[in-house]
């Protein structure tokens, strides 16, 4: 068997990459217009006009971004679970992923200031640590490949 079996396919790689550089990037702006943009108009201080625009692309990377790592789960996932390679980076990618899209939706759906708060916390951190996530888990997975 070869030695790149877990390899993704050049098309699978392209949209994770794609999706999640998306997701950060849109992310990253929208945090920082959020934080530091507000706009003066003839009404007082408000958000940035690009932050809607920012969380609606934000929000269809993220459904691509699902999509993708749905078909990760039954051959790139199973395989290298069953092949013992890379599980430590691999469990702590899938957390990271299920932290965002579950912090995600609590932000989209929960009712309660505090429960927001948490949720905003969450994703932030999560979202600004998740390339290294993916960097360390990529990285791992390479040199794995070399043993």
């Amino acid at each position: 068997m070869s030695r790149n079996f877990l390899k993704l396919e050049r098309g699978q790689r392209r949209w994770l990459h794609a999706s999640f550089t998306v997701l950060f990037l849109t992310g990253v702006v929208w945090w920082a217009l959020h934080r530091w943009g507000e706009v003066e108009t003839e009404f007082g201080p408000a958000p940035h006009p690009l932050n809607p625009w920012l969380m609606r692309v934000h929000g269809a990377a993220a459904m691509v971004a699902l999509v993708v790592l749905g078909t990760l789960l039954p051959g790139h996932v199973r395989k290298a679970w069953r092949a013992g390679r890379n599980r430590l980076t691999g469990v702590g990618m899938l957390a990271s992923c299920g932290g965002l899209s579950l912090s995600g939706y609590a932000l989209y759906y929960a009712g309660a200031e505090s429960a927001r708060v948490w949720a905003s916390g969450i994703h932030l951190v999560g979202g600004l640590v998740f390339p290294l996530v993916l960097i360390v888990h990529i990285w791992s997975g390479r040199r794995s490949r070399t043993r």
